[in-house]
């Protein structure tokens, strides 16, 4: 009994000394979520594909800014922060407020997260840190487990040996090509297999096909993807929490994937897109699919695949949210 009110009391303590310095320092993520009025309708959460823009764009504003202004009638909150996953999502979400009465909730779905290069990438660590370090609980016993360590940390060496090992041993079938893993067919890429078949590739150009490679030749496996499980937890506590999911599947490049690597490519990411929207779908969930909506000229980076869209492409993205959800009956 003493050891229980030692720990209440010490927790007490940390609570009003050095736990919000520890969550800036380790979580900064979660003060996103602090700053959301009580009284929001729904919340939009993000990584950089929310907040990027682009020289020059018409207006710098954030796709969930847009979301808000085209739902005048709701309050649209945004959290958001770069590298942020699923999994990040369903921890943030766990930390809401009891007495905010969300509609809906709008989650960002990158095709790339499924892949091993995001899943095993270094920047996992501060991701696992920040799930123990806001898991709801006790506090001071979360700061007590991130200083030991206790969580998901592995060193770069050993990301990189998983995500090496994810490349060669996850599989897919492509009707008619040589390649059924990320290694062999990254491999062939650099090494020029396609530049004289290719007009589109070049010296200077391979290194992005290459890239191309590595984060979209995806094979999703539903039982065993780590996201999916993640986007399936956050339904679940969706449900019991009585707000609604809307999974907002993200525009990629599917212009410049089939230029620089090819049918094969975009066959094996429309595998895919179809396998996500159709998963969810049949659950009931409302998918925003804005897969193809993105042409090439919205795209801001040049030199890796990414979701960065100047302000036409985020404005795409955010009338097609618009549009679902009222096709929904979400806004009521």
């Amino acid at each position: 009994m003493l050891a229980v009110v030692f720990l209440f009391t010490m927790n007490l303590l940390y609570l009003y000394t050095f736990w919000k310095g520890d969550i800036n320092k380790h979580a900064d993520t979660l003060e996103n979520l602090w700053v959301v009025p009580l009284e929001s309708d729904a919340i939009y959460f993000g990584e950089s594909s929310n907040f990027t823009t682009v020289d020059g764009d018409i207006r710098e504003v954030r796709i969930s800014e847009l979301v808000d202004e085209k739902l005048p009638n709701l309050s649209v909150a945004t959290v958001d922060n770069a590298g942020l996953h699923a999994r990040t999502y369903l921890s943030l979400l766990k930390n809401k407020p009891v007495e905010m009465d969300l509609k809906f909730v709008v989650i960002t779905m990158n095709y790339r997260s499924f892949g091993a290069n995001w899943r095993y990438a270094p920047f996992e660590n501060y991701l696992s840190k920040l799930d123990v370090m806001i898991e709801p609980g006790i506090p001071i016993l979360n700061k007590f487990l991130i200083s030991l360590k206790q969580y998901d940390y592995k060193s770069e060496e050993a990301r990189t040996k998983e995500m090496m090992d994810a490349w060669r041993n996850e599989k897919f079938n492509i009707p008619e090509f040589d390649y059924n893993n990320v290694v062999e067919w990254d491999s062939a890429m650099a090494w020029k297999t396609w530049i004289n078949e290719n007009l589109n590739l070049t010296e200077e150009n391979i290194p992005l096909a290459c890239h191309y490679v590595k984060n979209y030749a995806i094979a999703i496996d539903t039982l065993k993807n780590e996201r999916i499980q993640d986007f399936n937890a956050i339904i679940e506590l969706g449900k019991r929490d009585g707000y609604a999911v809307v999974l907002n599947l993200l525009a990629e490049n599917t212009e410049e994937a089939q230029k620089l690597v090819g049918k094969e490519l975009i066959y094996l990411m429309e595998k895919n897109r179809e396998l996500l929207v159709n998963y969810y779908t049949r659950r009931g969930i409302t998918v925003v699919d804005n897969f193809y909506n993105v042409s090439d000229s919205c795209f801001r980076d040049r030199d890796w695949p990414t979701e960065h869209y100047n302000f036409v492409g985020r404005e795409i993205i955010a009338e097609n949210i618009k549009k679902t959800i009222i096709e929904n009956e979400l806004h009521n």
